[in-house]
């Protein structure tokens, strides 16, 4: 049986993990354009992306943890 719970917080995780790989792929950019600026604010949203990632998954692996799935 599907939990409801664990199915959200799996797209929590994922929707940030693709966030990140979205920003990683914008600093990519930045670094062949040469854009300073830019760089260092995708580098704050990472840093903060992050922080979400790891909350994400605390609250995935807490869960499990508790339910049991």
């Amino acid at each position: 049986m599907q939990c409801a719970k664990r199915d959200e917080l799996s797209a929590k995780a994922a929707h940030v993990l693709g966030v990140i790989v979205k920003l990683g792929n914008e600093q990519i950019d930045c670094l062949k354009s040469n854009d300073q600026k830019r760089l260092l604010e995708i580098d704050k949203e990472l840093e903060r992306q992050y922080g979400e990632k790891q909350r994400a998954f605390g609250a995935l692996r807490e869960h499990s943890k508790e339910h049991g799935c």
